[in-house]
């Protein structure tokens, strides 16, 4: 079945995502680890947030066609409420000990406005 114009622009966005991660020195882990019926991450990846440890990061990424900021509200609490579920499913499964581990939710959003790509990276505060 091929792929609808929204399904081509989120691709597309995660791979650039995946570029740029890259280049900031993550090392990518999983694209769109999923657990059926509960949620979908899109990349999974380490990264030195701090000169000791490694930092286990969760990255959702959202991409719009428009440059409204609606891809930053997009993330809301019942987002959040899956990647803890699907995140903790992903350490259970790796044997990452999430006790001992450092773990950061990000997001990255990307807007590509005809030939126009801007890109911001967040970590999204967990309270």
């Amino acid at each position: 079945m091929p792929l609808t114009e929204k399904q081509k622009l989120g691709k597309w966005g995660e791979d650039e995502a995946v570029h740029f991660l890259l280049g900031k020195g993550y090392e990518i882990l999983a694209r769109n680890y999923n657990l059926p019926k509960k949620g979908e991450i899109d990349i999974v990846a380490w990264h030195n947030k701090n000169k000791t440890e490694k930092t286990l990061c969760f990255v959702e990424v959202k991409t719009r066609s428009t440059s409204d900021s609606s891809a930053e509200r997009s993330v809301n609490k019942k987002k959040l409420s899956a990647l803890f579920i699907v995140t903790r499913h992903f350490c259970l499964k790796n044997n990452i000990d999430i006790s001992s581990t450092y773990i950061q939710f990000e997001q990255v959003s990307i807007y590509k406005v005809n030939n126009n790509v801007e890109i911001k990276h967040y970590e999204i505060p967990i309270v």
